[in-house]
């Protein structure tokens, strides 16, 4: 499948916790996406999937520094 192609960069292996649950769930779902919405954009998903977990990677470095 195409899709899974563009988002060979998301590996879970890649991620932690709540990170790689999520992760995890975007891979499965992106496989629903692609065959029931004809209207589905990779790239908005895949830019929110980036977003989403560098704003994770924040709060986890916020939550090491003490800030949280």
């Amino acid at each position: 499948m195409a899709a899974k192609m563009e988002l060979r960069w998301l590996k879970e292996d890649d991620y932690q916790g709540v990170s790689q649950r999520f992760v995890k769930f975007c891979k499965e779902d992106i496989s629903l996406r692609v065959e029931s919405d004809v209207n589905f954009d990779l790239g908005v998903y895949e830019a929110s999937i980036r977003l989403i977990l560098e704003k994770m990677n924040q709060i986890e470095e916020q939550k090491k520094q003490g800030v949280m």
